[in-house]
């Protein structure tokens, strides 16, 4: 487990070791009580997983069964090994699909009304904060289902230990007074995580066992702390196997192992790069910096779900700003009640909530937002992973139904989506629409972005001066035969294509919508005089903004060639090979583009 992991953190593709590594324990006695039943009469075979991430588990099963070589566990995450960061079904090493904390309990419980048998889902005391395993706990008491859960209490979470997030949330007596059945046991002693799971496996009805340890136990610096959620880095792995008394025969392949790097040189942009998600924060501190002492407690109020350190509020709570947030502390993984806890500290037109965490589970807080805003609530969302690019988490963790959130009727309040292309727009985008009223959400990528820059120079299009107007499409290359529009990570992908053919002297411009459920009238009017427009984005091609401007035009009675790229297929694994896989590198973008012209 330590070395497989280790290759995703060689690669640069990133991992995870600590759940995984810590439910070795509960998988070898599982796998015995497998073994007891091999028709599958008592059993359902597959051992289900509420963490996506503990994936190595599952790869690893997949290898004990023959189903992969166990060679290819060392491309863990890496492009088209078929071993992407959460289990999908579309690849043979999974046995099902997971990765969004709280969905795979409620699955489970159909699984086992399904098949009329015990039904085993290992969980986690992470998974266990979201309010969706309180229902499914319930469910699984009201219809005397035989789920047996196996939770790994490791006391982690990303952010820090889970009893300093949540120090009055207790898994066992949250489990018990739903009904079930609780064991607990130390899940480092073998024979009381044995007698434990006997116990719950006996048990008729719905029941679990709770171990708890520490997390990496046994594993120096990393045991008992938050780093050793990721994936082990090759110094500490090579320690480790070393002190099991492994040799350079092992270990070594570590330091054999690169990752793949995107060849391409991006024309029209900077080789200098920067994460707007983390922006986020440094823009939000700026703004409020500018409050009097005292007012940014009394007005604001920052509301984490465990992601913090992703999407740039750590900035704000650890550096300058920490008061914004409750008591200074954390929230925990309660995606729905964190955002309808930011929204309510808003319903005063004098104050704000700011909320954030990845655009895949912005999905799980849509019926949240919709109240937000009948309720007129002020509340600034940031919503970072977006797309799909650097994403080896994979296809469960794809954020590319932004548009989703745009679902208020027409006379509803405004509710603004932004996408800002490099570092210096998004601090500007922030500055800009943080006291605006009502609801405005923020995107960014997980991958850093590089300077937009002006033609024929070094200098960035976005300079000191620059003032960002909500609702404006911005022209970054005005041309004649055809527009490509684009926003996000894929406007320097569409400027790379753009520069090849105005160099050949095909003028084709190029339009940044960052606003991006605004229409701008007069850009749409410029647009239908050009020979062609073509939407680029990484979002969804089924639900993006290729979707829909289309219809713009025509209602409008604009008469252009029209055409939409996007994301529209299941993820592959690895990082920046996410955006060729969809085909939207330069060179798509380009070939496209040709064949409007």
């Amino acid at each position: 487990m330590v070395l497989f992991t280790a290759s995703g953190n060689a690669r640069g593709v990133a991992g995870h070791t600590g759940g995984p590594f810590d439910s070795v324990v509960e998988l070898c006695i599982l796998l015995g009580v497998l073994a007891g039943d091999p028709d599958g009469e008592k059993y359902v075979h597959t051992l289900f997983d509420e963490a996506g991430h503990r994936v190595p588990i599952q790869y690893m099963l997949a290898a004990f069964r023959g189903k992969i070589p166990a060679s290819s566990l060392l491309t863990y995450r890496a492009a088209y090994s078929g071993l992407p960061g959460h289990p999908e079904l579309n690849h043979p090493s999974a046995d099902f699909s997971s990765g969004r904390l709280g969905h795979m309990w409620p699955f489970v419980n159909g699984v086992a009304l399904s098949e009329k048998k015990t039904v085993f889902c290992l969980g986690s005391d992470g998974a266990q904060q979201e309010g969706n395993d309180v229902e499914a706990a319930r469910l699984a008491v009201n219809f005397k289902l035989d789920v047996k859960l196996i939770i790994d209490d490791n006391n982690m979470t990303v952010i820090g230990p889970s009893r300093d997030v949540l120090p009055d949330f207790d898994i066992a007596k949250t489990l018990a007074a739903e009904g079930l059945a609780v064991f607990e046991a130390n899940g480092e002693d073998v024979d009381a995580a044995y007698a434990a799971i006997s116990k719950t496996i006996q048990h008729k009805g719905p029941a679990c066992a709770i171990l708890h340890r520490l997390i990496c136990p046994g594993i120096e610096v990393l045991e008992g702390s938050n780093h050793g959620h990721d994936a082990i880095s090759v110094d500490h792995a090579v320690k480790y196997l070393k002190k099991r008394g492994y040799g350079p025969e092992i270990y070594g392949i570590l330091h054999e192992m690169q990752g793949a790097k995107d060849p391409r040189v991006y024309q029209g942009s900077s080789k200098e790069k920067e994460g707007n998600r983390y922006v986020f924060g440094h823009a939000v501190n700026a703004c409020l910096d500018e409050l009097a002492p005292g007012e940014a407690e009394r007005r604001v109020t920052v509301i984490d779900s465990d992601l913090q350190l992703s999407t740039g509020l750590s900035f704000i709570r650890i550096e300058e700003h920490p008061e914004v947030f409750h008591n200074s502390s954390l929230e925990g993984i309660m995606e729905r009640a964190n955002i309808s806890c930011a929204a309510g500290f808003g319903f005063n037109n004098d104050k704000q909530g700011i909320f954030a965490t990845f655009t895949a589970f912005s999905e799980m807080c849509l019926s949240e937002m919709t109240m937000a805003r009948l309720n007129y609530a002020n509340l600034l969302c940031h919503f970072s992973h977006s797309g799909c690019d650097d994403m080896a988490d994979n296809t469960c963790h794809f954020g590319v139904n932004g548009f989703f959130l745009d679902n208020g009727l027409e006379e509803a309040p405004e509710s603004r989506l932004y996408f800002a292309a490099d570092a210096a727009q998004m601090f500007a985008v922030v500055k800009r629409i943080f006291w605006d009223k009502g609801l405005r959400t923020v995107f960014s990528t997980r991958s850093k972005v590089p300077y937009i820059l002006k033609e024929n120079s070094e200098e960035r299009f976005y300079g000191p001066d620059y003032v960002f107007e909500p609702g404006k499409d911005e022209v970054i290359r005005p041309g004649t035969v055809g527009t490509v529009v684009s926003y996000g990570d894929m406007l320097y992908r569409s400027l790379d294509a753009v520069t090849t053919l105005r160099n050949e002297g095909v003028d084709v411009g190029l339009v940044n919508k960052v606003t991006l459920n605004v229409i701008d009238e007069e850009s749409l009017k410029q647009m239908s005089k050009t020979g062609f427009v073509l939407i680029v984005e990484a979002w969804n091609r089924k639900t993006g903004l290729g979707s829909k401007m289309g219809t713009w035009l025509i209602e409008r009675g604009y008469h252009v060639k029209y055409s939409y790229m996007g994301t529209h297929r299941d993820g592959i694994g690895g990082t920046w090979e996410q955006i060729i896989h969809q085909g939207l590198g330069p060179e798509h973008i380009e070939q496209r583009i040709r064949e409007l012209l």
